[in-house]
């Protein structure tokens, strides 16, 4: 059964290309919310971030929120897969910290994961409204439990050597006042190196990459009760209405506390 159904922050589907084409969900992208997917059968290649993985039927892949991603599907090939995005705030507590690095590509076999993917079928076919959406969620929450457990680490190449460096600094200082400059002096790169390489491997500009990635922190920090006039230094802003444009303009909408 094939099912596509979308919810506010949420979207639960089970989809099959007979003949994959490009599009916006296999171009290169990244959502400010948690995604799960699982490779049931194709021939494709998906990258996060610097890192290509060969996919495998029963492939897990476990995105987090502000991470660059793309898949290249085979078109000569049929495209099944289970796809899963859910909000960080609906992710149960004892589980945070365990997500948090999750990121990446995992192996199913031999674990309940898939036959938990499966449930979302049945859950599809025999309820619908509220009831459906309630037995969804909590069929989610099962595989993020199980997927912390059971699921073991897929093999992957790195797709550009050089700029492994270069992101992990970003992603590790995050929270500082970073600039090109800064980066440039790090490596010994050239400002026109490192922006040239940067959007070949990652289909975006480093700096809007960094604001990305800064607006990710803030809102975590934000939705764990710190009020926003409150945040900005610590996401690296220099002053809070610089924050507050650049918050508005990549989520669509003000700072403020999830209530």
């Amino acid at each position: 059964m094939y099912f596509n159904l979308t919810y506010p922050n949420y979207n639960f589907a089970h989809k099959f290309d007979e003949n994959p084409t490009k599009n916006d969900e296999f171009e290169n992208h990244f959502h400010m919310i948690y995604e799960m997917l699982l490779f049931i059968k194709g021939k494709a290649e998906f990258i996060i971030e610097n890192k290509k993985f060969a996919l495998n039927p029963g492939d897990l892949l476990f995105i987090t929120p502000g991470q660059h991603h793309n898949i290249d599907v085979d078109p000569s090939v049929p495209y099944e897969r289970y796809v899963v995005k859910f909000p960080e705030y609906d992710v149960p507590k004892q589980l945070k910290h365990l997500i948090k690095d999750k990121a990446g590509c995992y192996n199913t076999e031999n674990t309940a994961i898939p036959s938990l993917f499966s449930r979302f079928d049945s859950h599809v076919e025999n309820y619908s409204g509220i009831d459906m959406c309630g037995l969804l969620k909590c069929v989610m929450r099962e595989i993020l439990y199980f997927s912390c457990s059971e699921s073991r680490p897929a093999e992957y190449a790195v797709y550009n050597e050089n700029m492994v460096g270069i992101i992990n600094f970003i992603n590790e200082n995050i929270a500082q006042k970073l600039t090109l400059e800064d980066i440039c002096k790090h490596f010994h790169y050239s400002k026109s190196y490192i922006c040239k390489e940067f959007q070949e491997c990652m289909n975006a500009p480093i700096m809007q990459y960094i604001r990305t990635k800064k607006i990710l922190l803030a809102e975590s920090l934000i939705q764990s009760g710190i009020k926003p006039v409150k945040i900005f230094e610590q996401c690296g802003f220099s002053d809070y209405s610089t924050f507050f444009r650049a918050y508005k303009k990549l989520l669509g909408k003000p700072p403020s506390v999830r209530k």
